[in-house]
């Protein structure tokens, strides 16, 4: 299909303000990534719901052969799906992020898509997938009879926003990098690996003696972990995760994240 048939530029629009502009380009280009990333078929949302589940099972089965059923008094499904949810979040975040642009080049010859429109369009998929994989995931342990509902659901969604933003600040920033390196996309993916293990997914700071603490807690992403149990469950009371760091980290990723963009926006067309 013709890129200007797709997007619907064979006919001109008269009038439209540079919103508008941006509003039908980026409806546009989330159906395009949509039927891409997903298929043309229901099999692909499946899938977007069957991986954080299959990934918690299989732990869950791993912690129960060791004979661990609740850790700091949480059943481990839960325990485990309140911090891998918001992570995969994260990563999913960060590295679609990171190859918004060079992914969609060849749409940026057409005047009406900007640099920042691939960029809006992820930015929205992965948090609509995020919110909706979230609440099938805990409605079917509800319904299967886990107790689901949060201490304080503010708190939560602020852990999670503020990780989220903190993720598209670093996605700008890979971004912006992958103009000058195209490896970069491989360095990230070796850098989250490690983070995953580091970052409070598969435990909680109240399972390491204090004396170890600071080798975590220079981690923004386990502190978001950290608050995120400690919003999601009343037995359970985080012992180093701070607001005000999580908050400033994600403040200062974001401010740099969209001023290496601007920066580097004349340089996503030339080359």
């Amino acid at each position: 299909m013709h890129l200007c048939a797709y997007f619907g530029w064979g006919k001109v629009k008269k009038g439209r303000n540079s919103l508008q502009i941006m509003r039908d380009t980026v409806h546009a280009l989330i159906m395009r990534e949509i039927k891409t990333r997903f298929g043309s078929n229901h099999l692909g949302y499946f899938w977007a719901i069957v991986e954080p589940v299959a990934a918690v099972a299989v732990m869950g089965v791993v912690f129960t052969l060791l004979g661990r059923s609740s850790f700091a008094n949480i059943p481990v499904v839960l325990f485990l799906f309140t911090a891998m949810l918001p992570f995969s979040l994260f990563s999913k975040l960060m590295n679609q992020l990171s190859s918004a642009v060079s992914a969609n080049k060849a749409l940026l010859v057409y005047r009406q898509v900007s640099a920042i429109d691939p960029v809006l369009t992820r930015v929205l998929i992965e948090l609509a997938t995020y919110l909706l994989v979230y609440c099938i995931v805990f409605t079917c342990l509800a319904w299967i009879g886990f107790d689901v509902l949060p201490t304080d659901l503010l708190k939560v969604l602020a852990a999670s926003g503020l990780l989220a933003l903190m993720s598209i600040g670093l996605g700008l920033m890979l971004c912006s990098a992958m103009s000058y390196w195209q490896d970069t996309e491989k360095v990230v993916g070796i850098i989250t690996r490690p983070l995953f293990f580091v970052s409070g997914v598969l435990y909680s700071a109240t399972m390491i003696p204090p004396k170890f603490w600071y080798l975590l807690d220079w981690n923004p992403v386990f502190h978001a972990m950290e608050l995120s149990r400690d919003a999601f469950f009343s037995a359970y009371i985080t012992p180093i995760g701070s607001w005000s760091y999580l908050s400033l980290s994600a403040l200062v990723s974001f401010s740099l994240g969209l001023t290496t963009f601007y920066v580097n926006r004349s340089r996503f067309i030339s080359i």
